[in-house]
């Protein structure tokens, strides 16, 4: 019977010869750091598709970041990045504090009906797949293109002078 996940085991063996090498070393780390990012940026529609709206910072804070939950003996794995509603709304708090405000940034959000965004790892995953999905299937169709919003402007600063 032949092998029935051939590209896993072939990661495996990459990766199980990469460790211990200052390049496997550096790509394990960065690798992970890189999903984290990934679900707790891009799992929302609000940051890239759309024209802001409104001036509330705090209220963006909330919108536009997503918590994965997890047991606090995962702490050691996400190092942090798990509590992202935290850690932009207070960048200079101690990472080990996050958990331990976290209930309090929760209640806040529910008395001011703000949405304070927190799902699995798993669903966090399937949620930024759809996005990415979603968008590169409006950037298919060039006369549907995403309206001008901050990133537009910040890669449009100085006009094509560039």
């Amino acid at each position: 019977m032949g092998n029935r996940f051939p590209k896993f085991n072939m990661f495996l063996t990459v990766r199980q010869r990469g460790i211990g090498t200052p390049w496997g070393d550096r790509f394990a780390v960065t690798g992970i750091q890189h999903v984290q990012f990934c679900l707790n940026h891009f799992s929302s529609s609000f940051v890239y598709i759309g024209l802001l709206s409104g001036t509330n910072w705090f209220k963006k804070q909330t919108d536009w970041t997503l918590n994965i939950s997890c047991s606090s003996w995962m702490d050691w794995f996400y190092g942090g990045l798990q509590f992202q509603v935290e850690q932009h709304l207070f960048p200079r708090l101690p990472r080990c504090h996050l958990r331990k405000i976290s209930p309090l940034v929760k209640e806040l959000c529910n008395k001011h009906n703000l949405a304070y965004n927190c799902t699995s790892f798993r669903k966090a995953n399937a949620m930024t797949i759809e996005n990415l999905r979603s968008a590169a299937l409006q950037a298919r169709v060039l006369s549907n293109a995403v309206p001008k919003n901050l990133v537009w402007e910040a890669v449009n600063t100085h006009g094509s002078e560039i």
